[in-house]
């Protein structure tokens, strides 16, 4: 097979988006060719058989400029691919799917998000299949939806090597209203004082700066400042080791269940959760609501260093079952394979 995907970013480094450059590794070794088109294209190691275009966001292209780019490239490169998958940009479908009709090139999409706009519902008019994580992550109902779980690097996110620091609890994620950071931190104002935050996000938007800010605020209205530290930014491959040394992962949003939840399981980190898709998925110690939240959390760091790294195993092992990132490429592939 040789597989185009078309994807927000290439880049190892990015905080938010550097998981995917793994997936694209994972691709290119298991199928003869990976070509990838990246809206923005940073820095990436990957293997001789992949090759990556960039539409040239990083060079401040306009978005027509970009649109341009994509549809040339689509004459430009027809040889080198025989299957479209389209990572999280259902934009990318619309605007692509004549000519890959014209060049009989058969489309998939991934997404799992809540949102999806209006391009969502006409891109799934032309997918073949809309491959996720879960039942939450797509917005609409839709016959061609595929369930695949997450797609974790298990061999990355591994369990530690040396022992976990007692007192550390973290969230990992952009910062953003829905993911609801002010309730992790009343979470550890209700913990007993030697528990410390640490909170590894980014913002993107206007409004995500500005549910920073209330967070900022609240940390020092709940007299928190030596407990929570600044929000600071953190690059894919810096995370396993904060979920490897960090004794408890909190993590408040409602939706989905959030790839950085299944990364601190991956990592053996006890995890407290008020996703709803973590019911039935998740041991009940696991999952809290908002109310609930500081006495599961409290009851999670009061457990014995045994008993804790047991429930971390446990994690580990939904994980390896469920979520891994070669099972869920083999599966893609295997589902995309040519009739």
């Amino acid at each position: 097979m040789k597989l185009l995907i078309i994807t927000q970013k290439v880049d190892k480094n990015d905080p938010i988006l550097g998981f995917f450059h793994r997936w694209i590794q994972e691709f290119a070794s298991q199928i003869e060719q990976v070509t990838v088109i990246g809206q923005f294209v940073g820095e990436y190691d990957l293997p001789s058989n992949v090759i990556v275009k960039s539409l040239g966001k990083e060079k401040g292209k306009s978005r027509m400029g970009q649109i341009l780019q994509f549809w040339k490239y689509q004459k430009e490169l027809r040889s080198e691919y025989d299957v479209v998958l389209v990572h999280m940009t259902p934009i990318w479908v619309v605007l692509g799917q004549r000519l890959w009709k014209k060049f009989n090139k058969p489309v998939y999409l991934w997404y799992e998000a809540r949102g999806g706009g209006w391009a969502l519902p006409k891109a799934l008019a032309h997918v073949r299949k809309v491959f996720g994580a879960t039942a939450y992550g797509l917005p609409l109902q839709s016959a061609q939806h595929v369930i695949m779980g997450h797609g974790i690097d298990t061999e990355m996110f591994s369990l530690p090597e040396t022992p976990r620091d007692p007192t550390l609890v973290v969230a990992i994620g952009r910062i953003t209203r829905v993911k609801r950071y002010d309730i992790i931190l009343k979470t550890i104002a209700a913990l007993p004082e030697k528990y410390r935050l640490e909170v590894r996000g980014v913002t993107i938007t206007p409004s995500d700066a500005d549910a920073l800010q209330k967070l900022m605020d609240l940390r020092h209205s709940l007299h928190l400042e030596g407990r929570v530290a600044e929000v600071a930014a953190a690059t894919h491959v810096q995370i396993p080791a904060l979920l490897k040394k960090a004794s408890l992962f909190l993590h408040a949003a409602e939706g989905g269940l959030d790839k950085a939840i299944l990364e601190a399981m991956s990592c053996g980190c006890p995890v407290v959760t008020s996703s709803r898709a973590a019911r039935g998925v998740l041991p009940e110690e696991c999952v809290a609501t908002e109310d609930t939240m500081a006495a599961k959390a409290n009851a999670v760091l009061a457990l014995s260093s045994e008993k804790r790294e047991e429930l971390g195993k446990r994690l580990r092992q939904i994980v390896l079952e469920n979520h891994s990132l070669s099972r869920l490429v083999e599966r893609m592939i295997t589902e995309m394979q040519p009739k």
